[in-house]
């Protein structure tokens, strides 16, 4: 048995050590599924580059018989498209537009500190959006204003101490009514 085959395991996929040290652990899980799912797409498949759909990066790929090869990324097509945005943005991969799957590719050459910095910028950004939405209000029950709420009797476990006491102050003042007559 030769070396270069010892070392490899069988049905496996290499993912380039840069991805796993120094991106991954420092990047959204978006992009971090995103970027795995074209690993396994193109290293896994002994390619540089592959086509890969929308579909695809949702709910992965089944054969024509109906037998699934995989799951995808597991995310919604909102999250897939922010995430991969954000990957071609800050030049972690690079992506040609095709009618049947974009082909995207993964850059090796990048500057990990500035994508990890860029890519973390941009979610602080999507992520500051939505705090300048309106706040929900709570809307007040004007029926029961002045009113004193009495406690449910259908959650005994809440009011069982409070009812333990109400019964026996009355066990307390009827037997002193007894041993008066």
């Amino acid at each position: 048995m030769d070396e270069k085959t010892h070392n490899l395991i069988p049905n496996s996929s290499q993912i380039p050590n840069v991805i796993l040290d120094l991106v991954l652990p420092r990047i959204s899980e978006a992009e971090a599924r995103c970027l795995l799912y074209i690993c396994r797409r193109t290293f896994g498949f002994h390619k540089d580059e592959d086509n890969i759909s929308f579909s695809q990066f949702e709910n992965g790929i089944k054969t024509s018989q109906g037998r699934r090869l995989d799951y995808g990324t597991g995310l919604s097509r909102p999250a897939v498209n922010t995430a991969l945005q954000n990957l071609i943005k800050v030049g972690v991969i690079f992506v040609q537009q095709r009618s049947r799957g974009n082909r995207y590719k993964l850059n090796l050459h990048m500057d990990v500190d500035k994508v990890v910095n860029e890519i973390n910028q941009l979610r602080e950004l999507t992520r500051s959006g939505k705090s300048s939405l309106p706040k929900v209000v709570k809307q007040v029950n004007t029926q029961n204003l002045g009113k004193k709420e009495k406690p449910s009797i259908r959650d005994p476990v809440d009011n069982f101490s409070e009812m333990t006491r109400e019964l026996t102050k009355k066990m307390t003042i009827n037997s002193y009514k007894h041993q008066d007559l």
